[in-house]
């Protein structure tokens, strides 16, 4: 048994099962079983499920990863999270701080069935490869460029598209309430993640990419940060009240978004955005292209 620090903050027990033959030890989180059992499900059923979890994840690699650095540096991605509520973590990782959030570092495995496996990187794996925070600042940038670029789409597409792969209708939500929710919209929003849609948020890095965008709508916008995995822009002129576009933030969070998932209850124009950068960390985000 293992308590495991999840994003911010969030403490979670965790069963470590190794096989004798592998050094991969899959964790499986306990505490919704225990809220399962609570509610009258039995241990054996619990149990089955269990075992299940790790046969299906015991081995998800055909090739285990490996942790030599040459090997590694082409897979290091940024990873942005909330600044206070990660603090006591960020103590012993390379990062950089901006407003309320903080950019951090991971890299990132892809598994044989294609899902995203991530290890933050510490001070002491970056110490023991010997890089600074520049040099992961400058892989990042190349890497994400590559392999994770920004993704922007409209509210409306985002929810069409889901809807079409649940047949019409999602978590109570239909396809005519989302048309006609789109006809009475106030402002229009747009959705920035990543290519893998993986701590999206980290999109917001993309500087020459949002740079275009706020070429294209001829102004200024917001950043509503949505979750770790997205974020929500607005151009500044459909909202001009910074306190109505919060609270809204500030709602969602508390009602609709994981705990481990919150980003940040704060709005940002993407001016102030760029503005709060360190000017070192910004010319290297700016010369990423």
């Amino acid at each position: 048994m293992k308590t495991v620090r999840k994003n911010n903050n969030i403490m979670m027990d965790g069963m470590l099962i190794r096989h004798r033959d592998s050094s991969v030890a899959p964790t499986v989180y306990l505490n919704p079983y225990y809220e399962q059992y609570a509610e009258g499900r039995t241990i054996l059923h619990i149990a089955e499920e269990v075992a299940d979890v790790y046969q299906r994840n015991r081995n998800p690699w055909e090739v285990e990863p490996s942790f030599d650095f040459s090997e590694i540096r082409d897979k290091i991605l940024f990873r942005v999270v909330n600044l206070e509520l990660n603090r006591e973590e960020l103590t012993h990782m390379p990062h950089v701080e901006i407003g309320d959030f903080a950019v951090g570092f991971q890299w990132v495995v892809d598994t044989d069935d294609r899902r995203l496996g991530s290890v933050r990187i510490t001070d002491e794996q970056a110490e023991a490869w010997g890089v600074t925070t520049d040099e992961l600042t400058e892989l990042a940038v190349a890497n994400t460029l590559r392999d994770a670029p920004p993704v922007l789409r409209s509210i409306e597409d985002v929810l069409r598209e889901i809807l079409s792969e649940h047949g019409g209708t999602y978590a109570g939500l239909t396809s005519s309430e989302v048309e006609s929710s789109c006809a009475e919209r106030e402002f229009p929003m747009y959705v920035l993640t990543n290519s893998n849609s993986h701590m999206g948020a980290s999109a917001i890095l993309s500087l020459p990419f949002l740079d275009s965008f706020r070429d294209k709508i001829g102004e200024d916008f917001w950043i509503l940060p949505s979750s770790i995995h997205e974020v929500i822009l607005v151009p500044v002129s459909c909202v001009d009240n910074r306190e109505r576009l919060t609270a809204m933030v500030r709602e969602i969070n508390e009602t609709q978004v994981p705990p481990q998932e919150v980003l940040s209850d704060e709005v940002y124009s993407f001016g102030e955005f760029e503005e709060l950068m360190p000017a070192g960390f910004r010319m290297q985000l700016q010369a990423g292209g």
